[in-house]
């Protein structure tokens, strides 16, 4: 090789060695590469600056325990750390291997080792130290979370229970056992001031010791603090009078040798005391918080005194509730009625504005999930379901003073004709989002004997909005609500549990509203309270359930404006039934004039009455059994696509009495029948066979409309009888092309059961 041949040679390998440089230097980690004799043969310019070694010694190809010594020492290393690094690079197996390596001066650094070729080995350093910074923020800042969220959940639950009681006790007891355990303390306890001047006492409202306190130092200790909380501490006498004197709390670390420490709490097992005023709306301190911590956490801390010095103002608005109620008890009867009614009209707003809005939102929400760009005849309707619910809470804000009115007598009632089954139909489709949040079962039987009737359509659809909206409220989840309209008579009436005793006559008629469910019931020891403002059934209702007492007040006060009542039947554990009893002036105009008005007659749907005079000549009738409200308005606008008239009969055992009953007549026969299998009380199987074996009803087409659709279950349908299947969810063209078939005129023969 010449000369010339090998400066070019070795300038290609200086120029390949300087790119080699190059690169690994915007290498953002550390590198070093040590060859098969544990020699440094080439590193970057991060492993210097990463440790502050020296470039020129690093360039002397020092060897691997020179090498790990060096960062040991300058990285502050553990024993254990250089050994387990030199140990590594000094082994022969050849697999790549990573671990961390925490520095003494808080540096964390993630090390790869790679084996190469030529039987050395490739040292990555990265300094990870900002990532695990950043985790260990991140954890402290969730720790701070937990604990934020912790105390906010505390100051809601004692806000909520301010709300819900008036049992300041309760509310003092809840604070009082959070605080404690929270705090390790041995002991605490909140204290009223009673009484004036220097003739004031502090009296202890509530007070918890905890079992570890109580198991260490035994009964006597304990008994002796529990007797002076009992005849309560006399002004002047502890630490106690300077918070209510000067508004501020104070802290204490060795309460056994504070100069004025109470001598029954002289003990060495208190740790630090705090003492937290309670102050009323106007400032006034009208009792004083006590609380031993043993926690690390000093009380004084600015997170835990601002959350107990919030508890002791819920605390304040409670102390000084309870005390305003016993100077209304002393007060003029005239005055105390004036604040309740006050309170009535607050709290009715309150509850009646959520009802009618919860329908809004829901119609909203049923909308915004429409695929298509243009409104439908079905969006259509969506929409002016949500018009009339924004209507109805308008109305109900235009005339928010009606319950200061009606105790007044000055409401007037705006009668004017209803259609109950429309009204009833609306009201489900009201509390409709609401029941399938929960999954509840909704359905709708109503005496279709009724026409139209002189009612106030807004006071009554108020009434069935409070009553399903409490069943919805109280039912369990996949439960079942029902809302019934019937005719009944004051011989019926006389068997209720009516709030008031107001004289009934035997054979008055009237329209019952009722809404059943299978929720938790109400022990009749209750029942008194039910129809009664603010009443809450007991305490444990009025920690599960939010509500302010109101709906069934108001429910009972629109009934008596009709001139009606109210009644309940319940059992604790299976369900409620809240009816509305208001009575039928002109019963012969209300009801259908071809049913006679008989009390001991049941009721039977408009399917047994002569088709009406508005329906043409032509216009054929379908029957539709179905229990689900949304399914029955389906079905029947799928009917009236095909110009069909549809009536609807809610659950099998109506149609079973519609069935036999000595009214039907061959003209009076729909010329559809469409049925869910699965009904309340009778089934759709028995139906057919009742309707095939009934020499009047058998001519009459048949379709099953049902949810069983695994194998087996359509022939298990057709087995039963019935002309046709289709299963839900249903095929509209499908469903059009089996009605169609089975409604042909009778010179088309069909021998073949339609499927």
């Amino acid at each position: 090789m010449t000369a010339s041949n090998l400066n070019q040679l070795e300038q290609a390998l200086r120029q390949l060695h300087e790119e080699q440089m190059l690169i690994l230097d915007r290498v953002d980690n550390a590198i070093a590469r040590f060859d098969a004799l544990h020699r440094l043969i080439l590193f970057n310019q991060k492993l210097a600056d990463l440790w502050d070694l020296p470039r020129g010694w690093l360039q002397q190809t020092p060897q691997v325990t020179e090498f790990v010594a060096l960062l040991a020492e300058r990285g502050q290393w553990l024993a254990e750390q250089r050994q387990h690094l030199q140990g590594i690079l000094q082994n022969e197996q050849s697999e790549n291997i990573q671990f961390s390596i925490q520095q003494a001066d808080g540096r964390c650094l993630n090390v790869s080792i790679s084996p190469m070729p030529d039987g050395g080995k490739l040292l990555s350093f990265q300094d990870v130290t900002p990532h695990q910074q950043a985790l260990k923020q991140a954890a402290d800042i969730q720790t701070s979370l937990n604990s934020e969220v912790q105390r906010l959940r505390f100051l809601l639950g004692l806000t909520d229970r301010l709300q819900v009681t008036d049992n300041v006790k309760d509310i003092g007891q809840f604070a009082l056992h959070y605080l404690v355990q929270a705090k390790g303390a041995a002991f605490g306890d909140v204290k009223v001031i009673s009484g004036e001047g220097n003739g004031r006492r502090a009296g202890v409202l509530t007070n918890e010791i905890s079992g570890q306190f109580l198991a260490t130092y035994g009964k006597p200790v304990i008994q002796e603090m529990e007797v002076l909380l009992n005849q309560g501490i006399p002004y002047g006498q502890g630490v106690l009078w300077q918070v209510v004197e000067s508004g501020q709390p104070c802290f204490i670390e060795d309460y056994a040798s504070h100069p004025q420490a109470v001598d029954e709490f002289r003990h060495p097992g208190i740790g630090q005391l705090g003492l937290f005023p309670i102050p009323a709306a106007d400032g006034t301190i009208i009792g004083v918080l006590t609380l031993e911590s043993r926690s690390l956490q000093k009380l004084q801390e600015a997170p835990q005194q601002d959350m107990l010095l919030a508890a002791c103002r819920i605390l304040g608005a409670a102390i000084e509730r309870a005390l305003s109620q016993e100077r209304l008890q002393r007060a003029n009867r005239t005055l105390e009625r004036a604040s309740q009614m006050k309170s009535e009209f607050l709290a009715s707003m309150s509850h009646e504005l959520r009802t009618p809005l919860n329908s809004v939102l829901g119609f909203s929400d049923l909308l915004m999930r429409q695929k298509s760009g243009d409104l439908n005849e079905r969006q259509q309707a969506h929409v002016q379901a949500i018009a009339r619910s924004g209507q109805h809470l308008l109305d109900l804000i235009n005339d928010i003073l009606d319950l200061s009115k009606i105790e007044a007598g000055k409401v007037e009632l705006e009668l004017h004709p209803v259609a109950i089954q429309d009204l009833c139909t609306q009201c489900l489709r009201m509390v409709q989002p609401r029941a399938d949040r929960k999954q509840l079962s909704l359905s709708l039987e109503v005496d279709y004997r009724f026409k139209q009737i002189q009612l106030d359509e807004r006071r009554v659809t108020q009434i069935l909005i409070n009553l399903l909206s409490n069943a919805i409220k109280f039912t369990p989840e996949g439960g079942q609500i029902k809302l019934v309209g019937r005719l009944a008579y004051g011989h019926q009436l006389v068997q209720e549990f009516r709030p008031d005793r107001s004289p009934i006559t035997l054979d008055k008629p009237y329209l019952c509203l009722a809404v059943q469910d299978s929720g938790i019931g109400i022990a009749r020891e209750k029942w008194p309270l039910l129809f009664q403002p603010f009443q809450q059934i007991d305490a444990s209702l009025s920690r599960q359930h939010e509500g302010t007492g109101l709906g069934l007040a108001l429910t009972k006060r629109l009934a008596e404006l009709h001139s009606g009542t109210v009644s309940v039947e319940s059992t604790e554990g299976e369900g409620s039934t809240f009816r509305v009893w208001l009575p039928l002036l002109e019963t012969e105009s209300q009801l259908s004039e071809s049913i006679p008005v008989d009390p001991i007659d049941t009721a039977l749907p408009a399917v047994l009455t002569e088709p009406q005079k508005m329906l043409s000549a032509n216009a054929k009738r379908a029957l539709v059994i179905e229990d689900q409200p949304y399914n029955q308005a389906l079905i029947s606008e799928v009917l009236e696509l095909e110009g069909f008239v549809t009536e609807v009969v809610h659950d099998g055992q109506a149609m079973l009495e519609i069935i036999h009953s000595p009214l039907v007549t061959p003209t009076t026969l729909p010329d559809l029948i469409l049925l869910d299998i699965q009904l309340p009380g009778v089934d759709g199987f028995q139906l057919v066979r009742e309707l095939k074996q009934h020499p009047v009803w058998q001519t009459v087409p048949t379709v099953a409309v049902t949810a069983l659709a695994m194998p087996g279950d359509r022939e298990r349908c057709l087995e039963s009888g019935v002309d046709a299947y289709l299963s839900k969810p249903l095929d509209i063209d499908r469903t059009l092309e089996v009605i169609r078939d089975l409604t042909v005129e009778e010179d088309t023969p069909d021998d073949s059961p339609q499927t």
